[in-house]
């Protein structure tokens, strides 16, 4: 690639007037150096065109929609946001289509009702629709006020998650799917088909793939949602229909090849199963710092919460490529190292997870894949 960072205005009017005689003036302020500043400006910003057009030429470099374009010479497209699926409870029959009013700490969000599920007596639930996109609709719960008026409505509540909403696909993950695709080469069913278009279907942030774990023909594959939790009954379904459908009532996955799964392969979609971190560690801080525990109680769970959220991710990487093995460990000192980057600590000692002095190895088998979650976080004073 060609070296644009020296391609400044001041280089390049230096260079310019090394080519002008020494017998002319070409001191600041003189007609030559009036002439050739404005040019040099505009020869900087072409420059700073052709460094951001070199850039982009690459995918290693290349961002936003440079990047779209790019990958979708490999067939591929950045998976777009989606909408959070909550449970709302009403006391009578709502019509399809209202729209309810959250008041949230971060402002209003608007929920629609898309789809009736069950009422019990007078307890009607629905399904409803955060009209955002993204994680924003995910956290909310309580009171709903109707937008569109319903006669005799009394009660309205937002409560259960029941498919979660996740944000537009970043430049990283995108760039990431697309170079993972020269890796290995995609081909009829081997793993990095179903790991290629897995991925690719919106609301799915990671997989892990089991060939053959109950007999010939068989394939297992768990996946996260794009919050890298658990994914949802919802999720797994419109993976299960577009990799390997029922048919009819069958509750066995087809192996008849009505989705992108090839013929014979009976592949079964299931997620993770939360491991629930419990941690309890001694904190020392600062001596100007009192009752320290509490006052930063909140930044030290967000630093663990972080470090957990990077072993989440790279919860489908295949540990060895001609072994199916996955590796999820929740190391002690990586904690320790999290939350030492807040300045007003000292040292943290003591760290006790799930009652052990030591590392959290998740099971990652074809019968369980644990993930790591957080927990209880207890802080003790240095």
């Amino acid at each position: 690639m060609i070296d644009f960072s020296k391609k400044t205005y001041a280089n390049i009017l230096s260079e310019q007037l090394k080519r002008v005689p020494d017998t002319i003036d070409k001191r600041e302020g003189s007609m030559i150096q009036t002439a050739l500043g404005p040019e040099s400006w505009y020869l900087e910003g072409l420059y700073l065109d052709l460094d951001r057009v070199q850039k982009n030429a690459y995918a290693e470099t290349a961002g936003g929609n440079w990047l779209d374009m790019l990958v979708a010479e490999r067939g591929i497209e950045r998976k777009l946001a989606t909408r959070a699926v909550k449970k709302g409870n009403f006391n009578i029959q709502v019509p399809i289509g209202s729209r309810f009013s959250a008041i949230t700490g971060s402002g209003y969000l608007t929920y629609r009702v898309i789809e009736f599920i069950d009422h019990v007596e007078a307890d009607y639930s629905y399904k409803m629709e955060c009209e955002l996109a993204g994680e924003i609709g995910n956290n909310y719960s309580g009171q709903l006020v109707a937008i569109d008026y319903v006669t005799g409505l009394s009660s309205a509540q937002l409560t259960e998650l029941l498919s979660g909403g996740t944000e537009k696909e970043t430049d990283s993950s995108l760039r990431e799917r697309y170079l993972a695709t020269f890796d290995v080469p995609t081909f009829g069913g081997n793993i990095a088909s179903y790991r290629n278009s897995i991925l690719a279907i919106e609301g799915v942030g990671a997989v892990q793939i089991y060939p053959a774990w109950n007999g010939g023909g068989s394939v297992l594959c768990s996946i996260l949602n794009g919050n890298y939790k658990p994914a949802d009954g919802t999720l797994i379904n419109r993976v299960q229909t577009a990799i390997c459908p029922k048919e009819g009532e069958e509750s066995e996955p087809s192996p008849n090849g009505y989705g992108l799964a090839p013929i014979g392969a009976a592949v079964t979609i299931d997620t993770g199963e939360e491991l629930k971190l419990d941690i309890s560690l001694s904190v020392q801080f600062l001596s100007s710092i009192q009752n320290g525990e509490i006052v930063y109680k909140n930044q030290i769970q967000e630093k663990i919460e972080d470090y957990l959220e990077s072993v989440r991710k790279s919860w489908g990487t295949i540990l060895k490529s001609q072994k199916i093995e996955y590796a999820v460990v929740v190391y002690a000192s990586r904690i320790i190292y999290a939350i030492l980057t807040i300045p007003e600590i000292v040292n943290v000692t003591d760290v006790i997870i799930n009652g052990h002095a030591s590392d959290v190895v998740c099971v990652e088998t074809s019968v369980m894949q644990q993930v790591p979650v957080l927990g209880v976080v207890t802080i003790n004073g240095g």
